[in-house]
């Protein structure tokens, strides 16, 4: 029996929150579509492996968003394949697939948003307007569904655009979220033994809060020395410049910084908590805390509207607060009580994620062909 052809469109496949979903979701959809993927900056980790799980990979270069040789090219391909669905990402992507469906008539055209305010980034505010405007011309005239990740997202996005609601749907992250793992030893992290493991785990760059996180763990062992210990998971352009202050202060001996692992799971099981510091609209609905969250972690989390509508469906998280001592926050944390995960892993479960990304290309044929 023919199957649909779906191609989905991003930037990459490197090691993402992005990207790592897309790894585990396509795979789940080739039994049901033809699944193709496109990127168009880079080819990434996952591009081979997932070469190798069945979806088929296409590399093409392009220059800009509006490179009309480049939307050609695309438009090109979606045609020799005969794409049924073409379902895009980010505000690059969305805007260079779209345009490149459109032309080449893909009867289902979808859009997908993961932030909020940082979804337009230009460098400045004309520029960053210049990108709303584009973007809501492109979705007004091509695009029949644009997805969201969050209630948050969702809301931005409808006010700097004005689009209709209609176009507008919340499709919640899933992730491939483990029953159990074995926890990293201490000795493999370089971590001393009998101390409370707080982590970070995220990208190192703007806005992923590492500095609150940093000025809590010194805070933290000033107060209780020798209670805790604190680990930075994740690699980015900042990584040198909190090696330094780390350094600079004499923390050397509390906060270990373990860069990017492949062995994540392993190093959630190893944590006693997370310590989720990104800075509000910055995160859509942030994978780390979905994975800690599937972990049973007891977490701190900077309040902000994701995080309070993860809080809805797991209750093992506590708020920071600026007036109360960081080792006395991280103390009343890792006192909550067990979660119950089940709500959790119902909604943000990889296999729920395929299930309504499926009913949702389904629907958008059907009102298509109608």
């Amino acid at each position: 029996m023919h199957k649909p052809v779906l191609f989905r469109v991003t930037n990459n496949l490197k090691v993402g929150g992005v990207q790592r979903r897309l790894r585990a979701l396509l795979p789940l959809l080739a039994d049901h579509y033809d699944v193709h993927v496109v990127t168009y900056k880079d080819r990434g980790v996952f591009f081979e492996e997932l070469a190798d799980l069945g979806v088929r990979t296409h590399f093409l270069p392009r220059r800009g968003h509006w490179d009309p040789a480049g939307i050609r090219k695309l438009a090109r391909l979606f045609r020799e394949h005969r794409a049924d669905i073409v379902h895009t990402h980010s505000f690059g992507g969305n805007i260079f697939g779209i345009l490149g469906a459109a032309l080449a008539r893909v009867p289902v055209r979808i859009a997908q948003v993961h932030l909020s305010e940082l979804h337009w980034y230009g460098a400045t505010a004309l520029r960053r307007r210049k990108q709303m405007l584009e973007e809501t011309l492109v979705h007004r005239l091509f695009s029949h569904r644009i997805i969201f990740v969050s209630r948050e997202s969702r809301g931005y996005f409808q006010r700097h655009t004005g689009l209709p609601g209609s176009m507008l749907q919340i499709l919640h992250n899933g992730l491939d979220l483990p029953e159990a793992a074995e926890a990293a030893s201490r000795n493999e992290l370089g971590v001393p033994e009998g101390r409370r493991l707080v982590g970070f785990v995220g990208r190192i760059s703007r806005g992923k809060g590492v500095e609150s996180f940093l000025s809590m763990a010194e805070e933290a062992v000033r107060g209780e020395p020798e209670k805790f210990h604190f680990v930075v998971i994740g690699d980015g352009d900042g990584l040198p410049r909190h090696r330094e202050w780390v350094r600079d202060r004499g923390l050397g001996q509390d906060i270990t910084f373990l860069g990017e692992r492949r062995d994540i799971h392993r190093c959630y099981a190893a944590l006693d908590c997370l310590a989720f510091c990104s800075d509000p609209g910055v995160e859509g609905m942030p994978g780390v805390m979905l994975e800690a969250c599937a972990h049973g972690l007891p977490i701190l989390a900077r309040r902000t509207a994701p995080i309070e509508e993860i809080s809805e469906y797991y209750d093992r998280i506590a708020f920071m607060e600026d007036t109360v001592p960081a080792a006395m926050q991280l103390q009343a944390t890792l006192a909550l009580p067990p979660a119950d995960v089940t709500r959790l892993r119902e909604e943000f479960s990889i296999e729920a994620m395929r299930d309504r990304t499926i009913v949702l290309y389904e629907e958008l044929a059907r009102r298509v062909a109608a």
